[in-house]
């Protein structure tokens, strides 16, 4: 075991910046993480976190972690995507870093990348991205079915067959029907 580092802290903070049921029990958490240690043999930073259970309360229920983080660029290579996982006791278990071209042995800069938040259906509601507006689907009855990068901003792809593009403050560039 080892102490976390800023980066992994950084990515864990990114998961924690959204509101949801259960942030805040999550938050003490974070800030009761004894250390961590390496939870994968690929060779990708992902991690698995020691909790001091006495110090920090466990989510009220078990819960799958409804925010994701996704990486909007990367300089070098296909963005990348990173997900917490909560324990069956509601404890924070460990962030798993997923490269799709190779691995990569660093966590992806938290200045290029947005965290998804899902509801309990797990349909995407919102996304914060790096500039840190909070941004919704432009129906709320047709929620996204897929989210892709654009820029720093993002494309996303309804359920009812509709893309809508976000620019990099949030704004809604265009909503058209796709094909």
């Amino acid at each position: 075991m080892r102490p976390i580092t800023d980066a992994e802290r950084e990515v864990l903070d990114l998961f924690l910046s959204v509101e949801f049921d259960g942030v805040g029990a999550f938050r003490k958490q974070a800030m009761h993480i004894l250390g961590v240690e390496p939870d994968c043999i690929c060779g990708c930073p992902s991690i698995k976190f020691h909790v001091d259970r006495a110090k920090a309360p466990a989510a009220p229920e078990f819960c799958l972690m409804p925010t994701e983080v996704e990486e909007l660029a990367r300089p070098a290579g296909v963005p990348s995507s990173v997900l917490c996982f909560v324990d069956k006791e509601g404890y924070l278990a460990s962030l798993e870093c997923v490269y799709y071209d190779g691995i990569v042995t660093e966590w992806p800069d938290t200045d290029r990348c947005a965290v998804i938040l899902r509801d309990t259906g797990r349909k995407m509601t919102s996304v914060l991205l790096p500039s840190g507006a909070l941004v919704r689907p432009d129906d709320e009855e047709d929620p996204w079915a897929s989210f892709g990068e654009a820029g720093l901003g993002f494309t996303a792809t309804t359920r009812r067959g509709w893309t809508e593009t976000y620019s990099a403050s949030g704004e809604l560039v265009s909503r058209v029907r796709s094909t």
